[in-house]
């Protein structure tokens, strides 16, 4: 087992050189944020740099882990069948997870010896303080579709770059600065005249200066450039305010996702991130509605910010509108107007003092005039204008009488720029506004996400807890295992509903009197439940000593050091994995408490040998006061026979035949009984079904069952059956 150490270095983890180490520096910026994210298990952040996958970056976070708290995966699990029995509970687990987080730390959680008490302990109070919640939470489709929006918080992307802002710089020295803060973002360019300046300015919407060069200049009153005394001073939330918007809008689901979990867990006194008050998480709350998914202020944010927006986008249209049907009705008026002169208007034009061409001047000019002045109004009213663009709707018209009724271009131009700078300045200001207010919540809402990732872990465990009704095991000081009302995981996950099952091994309060041995051997008929009863042992082990709930009503769980299990052997092994198994049990003998499960260990080779070498294993676990062991096998009177310790025999019991000749099994082990086993059952069902001389022949074969060692062995109940047997 390793000691507990800092890690210091990189290297020092298994699996990064200097390559590694070199990418690693490259994306956290420094080989102390490297090793936080690998010790905390940041295994999204690990994964994203190249040539790091996600298994290797899992490895890494597991080798961190292990050298922090002084043990590995592997000195607790040591057998393969026991690896691949945690693997399976930990996939269990895992399909509770709401979030990539939860799954990937859970990765970090493995069963550790009795030496680490304290970390099992600190564990159980980790899962302990979630447990209630899920019990409220965890059939809250709701709330659970809220934890599976929550993820790793997205960067603002790389290519982010403002194409209608510029810096301008005639200081050498502040332009260098200038470039090295800014210039992946937004031009940067020097200026060493008013030529330059002027010419560089007219190209962007919005103009920035970092010193005094142009402040005597007489600059065009269409430029006005933003001065900043001291670049250093100048706010990275004001200069480039697309890249805050940018970041939250990228994060706006999740975040918004994290900001109805804790108002839904404040709900019901669970008090998460207390950093942010109600009343901020309101401001915040309300700050992002303001906000698009596209990073721009949303519709209905700012009035002034609306207006403009509406009245440059619909400009073109609405004039092109108002002029045709100008146009239409200065037509109909004209087709339909006629010439009405007064009495002097006759003395003029019989005197020569008016010609009739005048007259006909006047009377087009006030219908252009009458139109003109409805066209202005229709713009004003329906693009919004204000007194000042109002002003400018003047110049749009000739004055001299004009058909078609049309605009001048250039003036619609300058029109048009107008309008286009205003919303521009105004749609910066706003952007301003929301990036300033955003700047104080950024690192508020990244630790507000990481805690809302962290309860998922925590939430999750406890998820799956509440599915199957787990609790909290008893941890106690004697060499003992004992339950009451357990379910296997696997087949309770697999059918829904199964027999709850009730067993003990060695000392605890669940052994009846007299009978708190050790070392079990295990029989039963087949398909009665045997493998299913050692999986349920290994999995009450592995979660207990992960800190986690285990499936049983209540359980109490004795120290262990080390835990073998050997799944049942598909076939008689060949001299190589023979040669592998026994070394496997030679370190039986030392003094650490060990829990070894073996399903049907005499299939590894022939009957005889095999209840010798199984005897022989029982001999050396027995001899360690702190271990425990329990055995399934077919051959519990052969083993006996060749062993000189006590070692009880349970056994799941087939009660009998039902009324359709069935098998009726009895899931829960009887103490000290050896289980009929099913090959007497068969016999006697045949022996129930037939008549005439097959039943002779049945019931010959059924007595054969009834007499020698068997009937005297299954009738012990309180002393060494080997002793009987003598």
């Amino acid at each position: 087992m390793m000691s507990e150490q800092k890690i210091s270095s990189l290297r020092e983890i298994h699996g990064i050189g200097e390559r590694v180490a070199d990418r690693l520096f490259e994306y956290f910026g420094s080989e102390d944020a490297a090793l936080k994210a690998i010790c905390e298990g940041d295994i999204a952040s690990l994964a994203e740099i190249n040539g790091i996958s996600h298994n290797f970056a899992l490895s890494l976070a597991r080798d961190a882990r292990s050298r922090v708290e002084g043990c590995s995966i592997s000195d607790f699990l040591k057998t393969k069948e026991a690896l691949d029995l945690y693997s399976r509970l930990l996939e269990l687990i895992k399909s509770f997870a709401h979030t990539t987080h939860a799954r990937d730390k859970l990765n970090l959680f493995y069963p550790v010896p009795i030496s680490r008490m304290d970390l099992i302990r600190e564990r159980q109070a980790f899962v302990g303080e979630y447990l209630e919640f899920a019990y409220t939470f965890f059939e809250n489709s709701e709330f659970l579709q809220l934890l599976s929006r929550v993820r790793k918080l997205r960067s603002v992307p790389g290519n982010l770059r403002v194409k209608d802002r510029i810096i301008i710089c005639g200081d050498p020295k502040i332009l260098e600065a200038a470039r090295e803060r800014f210039q992946a973002f937004l031009p940067v360019q020097a200026a060493e005249n008013l030529y330059e300046f002027v010419d560089l300015a007219r190209g962007y919407s919005s103009v920035i200066v970092f010193d005094d060069t142009y402040l005597g200049f007489d600059l065009p009153e269409d430029i006005e450039p933003e001065y900043f005394q001291d670049l250093s001073k100048a706010e990275f939330w004001h200069i480039l305010p697309e890249n805050e918007l940018a970041f939250f809008a990228r994060n706006l689901d999740c975040v918004l996702a994290c900001l109805d979990i804790v108002h839904a867990l404040r709900s019901r006194d669970f008090n998460l991130f207390e950093e942010l008050s109600g009343e901020r998480l309101n401001a915040l709350d309300t700050t992002l509605s303001k906000l698009g998914e596209d990073g721009k202020p949303v519709e209905g944010f700012d009035p002034e910010l609306d207006r403009l927006e509406k009245a440059f986008q619909n400009l073109d249209p609405v004039l092109t509108s108002a002029l045709n049907e100008a146009n239409q009705r200065m037509n109909k008026t004209l087709e339909a107007s006629s010439l009405t002169l007064s009495g002097q208007e006759i003395i003029k034009l019989v005197s020569g003092g008016m010609e009739i061409k005048d007259l006909l001047a006047k009377e087009l000019n006030r219908i252009y005039k009458g139109e003109i002045e409805a066209i202005k109004e229709e713009l004003a009213e329906k693009l919004g204008l204000q007194k000042q663009e109002k002003l400018m709707l003047d110049s749009l018209f000739a004055d001299e009488i004009s058909y078609p009724l049309n605009a001048d271009r250039s003036k619609l131009q300058l029109l048009r720029q107008k309008l286009r700078r205003e919303l521009a300045r105004t749609r910066l200001t706003r952007k301003r506004e929301l990036a300033r207010t955003f700047s104080t919540f950024r690192e508020p809402v990244e630790r507000l996400v990481r805690e809302v990732l962290d309860f998922d872990l925590g939430f999750s465990i406890a998820c799956f807890s509440a599915k199957f009704k787990l609790k909290l095991p008893e941890l106690i000081p004697e060499a003992g295992i004992g339950f009451k009302a357990g379910e296997n995981l696997f087949l309770k996950a697999r059918h829904g509903k199964i027999d709850p099952v009730s067993y003990s091994i060695g000392k605890n309060s669940f052994s009846p009197a007299r009978l708190e041995n050790r070392v079990v051997l295990l029989s039963g008929v087949n398909s009665g439940g045997k493998t299913s009863l050692l999986e349920l042992l290994a999995q009450c082990v592995i979660l207990g000593y992960m800190g986690f709930p285990v499936p049983a009503k209540d359980l109490e769980l004795g120290p262990v050091e080390e835990f073998y299990y050997f799944g049942k052997s598909k076939g008689t092994l060949d001299a190589g994995a023979f040669e592998t198994t026994l070394i496997q049990f030679s370190v039986l003998s030392e003094a650490s408490g060990k829990l070894v499960l073996a399903d049907e260990l005499e299939s590894i080779t022939e009957p005889g040998a095999s209840a010798r070498i199984i005897a022989g294993i029982l001999e050396y676990l027995s001899g360690n006061e702190q271990s425990l062991g329990v055995f399934v096998s077919h051959l519990s009177e052969l083993i006996l026979e060749n062993t000189e310790v006590e070692v009880r025999v349970d056994g799941i019991e087939a009660e009998g035949l039902d009324s359709n000749l069935e098998l009726i099994v009895n899931r829960n082990p009887v103490y000290n009984r050896v289980a009929r086993s099913t090959p007497e059952l068969i016999v006697e069902r045949l022996l129930r079904k037939t008549a005439g001389r097959e039943r002779e022949f049945y019931t010959h074969l059924k007595s054969k069952f009834k007499t020698g060692l068997k009937a005297d062995f299954r009738d012990s109940s309180e002393h060494n059956i080997k002793n009987k047997l003598t």
